[in-house]
């Protein structure tokens, strides 16, 4: 029985080290490409988002998780009901002095602007949440929705419950107690989070709030959001 060379064997092995190698860097072109490609279309999508919303719309919708929380009317308010329309929400509370009533005035007037362009109103809603379980009652907040109309939705719920979702949109209430019992100012989040139809947070419209600007904003909004779902 004959063996191969010593020199055979070497290049055979030296070819495997080659074919080795060569399939290496063709491993780690085609990864480098697949990076490249991606970079390049998720570039692409982000050049894509119109200029006025990027600084609100958010990198990546958000879904929502479940919540439960109390409407002005006694009745449960779920992430079910987010579902399907957009929705405009607002952290505040009844006793709040300034940020509230003017936010609610803006979401008032981009309401009518949007009821004058023909939108339904049971494809966006307005809803308030309060921060303040302690003073803000299912009561309180219906003589308070009951005075701003508008079909806006008031909640309120436990703290626990207020809890749920306030973590889930970075929503922050700080309580300051003053000096005369029950009479306490919260200082809290006043950006405005819009919800899109299949319950993911999309977007923020921070302070000064505009009627006018947010309306445009939620049109460009709907638009891109044709484009990319």
């Amino acid at each position: 029985m004959t063996t191969a060379p010593d020199s055979t064997v070497e290049g055979v092995h030296m070819s495997r080290r080659v074919m080795a190698a060569v399939l290496v860097m063709l491993l780690t072109s085609m990864l480098s490409i697949a990076w490249i490609v991606y970079l390049f279309i998720d570039a692409d999508k982000k050049a894509s988002i119109p200029l006025p919303l990027l600084s609100t719309l958010r990198p990546e919708p958000k879904l929502l998780s479940e919540f439960s929380l109390t409407d002005q009317s006694g009745k449960e308010f779920t992430l079910e009901r987010l579902k399907g329309k957009w929705s405009f929400v607002f952290f505040g509370y009844t006793a709040c002095p300034d940020v509230c009533p003017t936010t609610l005035s803006e979401m008032i007037k981009m309401s009518n602007i949007l009821a004058g362009k023909g939108m339904r109103k049971s494809d966006v809603s307005f809803v308030f949440v309060s921060v303040d379980p302690e003073r803000d009652s299912v009561g309180s907040m219906k003589e308070y929705m009951d005075y701003v109309g508008h079909d806006f939705i008031g909640l309120t719920g436990g703290q626990s419950q207020l809890d749920v979702l306030m973590q889930q949109l970075n929503i922050l209430a700080v309580r300051k107690e003053s000096t005369a019992p029950g009479n306490y100012v919260i200082s809290h989040s006043s950006s405005i989070k819009l919800i899109g139809p299949q319950a993911r947070w999309l977007a923020s419209f921070s302070p000064p709030h505009s009627g006018d600007d947010m309306t445009k904003k939620f049109i460009l909004i709907q638009d891109y959001h044709k484009q990319t779902n």
